[in-house]
Parts: structure tokens; C-alpha cells; sequence
């Protein structure tokens, strides 16, 4: 069995990461940039922590088996080893951390989503784009969620006039 940390993401979130990784437990790899974020904020278990029991809007994300024998200083350019058998709590801070983290990956995938739409076929509205991609994450179609997705839209097509560029996806 391995640790797992819960992050409290949010409901619409939570959905997104279900609908791409295919669960709500996150596998992650070692060269990845949000195992760098986990790995940075990995602290002890406080004494007043208990278990949740309402996981509604949280994700799991499973440590890596990492150990070390001894905590040294280490000379710049080494790789640093946290044991995460003892280290299996994310702190406030890096809760936020991995959240915006997350954040800013769905809108990477929804600006990159909406250039190809948009390229396959200009005549497809932005509505009908941003409804088939809501409905490709199973995400719910409604009139909040996208009012917020077509001024994102909307504030990227600004800022990138320019039909070709791709944002950078992580």
C-alpha cells in the first residue's frame, strides 16, 4: 500500500482531474513538475490531524517511495531524498501551491483545446467549443461555468492575437 496526501482542489477541479487521469488519485512521476511541488512541501503528520471523511472536493495524490539514512546539507546541483514514509502531509501553503498548480494545467488544456477547435473549423462557435469541452471532461454544462470559460477565452485571444499560438502546456 502506498501514502497518498489529500489536496483540497475543489468540486470542478476534482471533476477535470477524474476526467484526465481517469481517477481521483493522482500516480505520479518522479520528473514531473508537480511531484517537485508535492516533494517541496512534504512535512510531518501535526498532532490534531484526522482522517476525512467528506472527500468531495479532494484529491488524492500518492507519494513516491523516496528514503534517506541521514539529513546533511547538500552542495548545489544534488538531488535531495525526503523519506515520504514519515513525510505524509501537505501544509497549508503547499495545499494552495498544488492547487493553482492544478489551476493553471486545466487552463493550458482548455486554451489548447480551443486553438484546435478553432482551427479544425472556423465556423464552429466558441459556445459549441467550449460546451464539447466541458462534455469531453465531464464537466457540468452550465451557465456559470461557461460565462467564466468564455471570458478566459476571450482575455487569451487578447493577450495572442495571433490564430497559431499554442500555450505551453506542462
Amino acid at each position: 500500500m502506498n501514502n497518498t496526501v489529500d489536496i483540497k482542489v475543489g468540486s470542478f477541479i476534482r471533476q477535470w482531474v477524474i476526467g484526465t487521469y481517469g481517477t481521483d488519485t493522482i500516480r505520479l512521476d518522479k520528473r514531473t513538475n508537480l511531484w517537485a511541488i508535492v516533494k517541496q512541501n512534504l512535512d510531518l503528520l501535526p498532532a490534531d490531524y484526522h482522517t476525512l471523511q467528506d472527500k468531495e472536493e479532494y484529491i488524492s495524490i500518492e507519494l513516491l517511495y523516496s528514503h534517506a539514512d541521514n539529513c546533511y546539507s547538500i552542495p548545489a546541483g544534488k538531488e535531495i531524498h525526503i523519506n515520504s514514509i514519515y513525510r505524509c502531509y501537505i501544509s497549508d501553503s503547499g495545499q494552495e501551491a498544488i492547487k493553482r498548480y492544478l489551476e493553471n494545467q486545466f487552463r493550458a488544456a482548455f486554451r489548447i483545446y480551443m486553438v484546435a477547435c478553432n482551427r479544425n473549423d472556423q465556423k464552429v462557435k466558441i459556445l459549441n467549443c467550449i460546451t464539447s469541452f466541458l462534455l469531453d471532461y465531464n464537466l457540468p454544462v452550465d451557465n456559470k461555468l461557461l460565462s467564466r470559460l468564455m471570458k478566459d477565452w476571450y482575455r487569451y485571444r487578447q493577450k495572442n492575437p495571433e490564430n497559431n499560438a499554442l500555450p505551453i502546456f506542462f
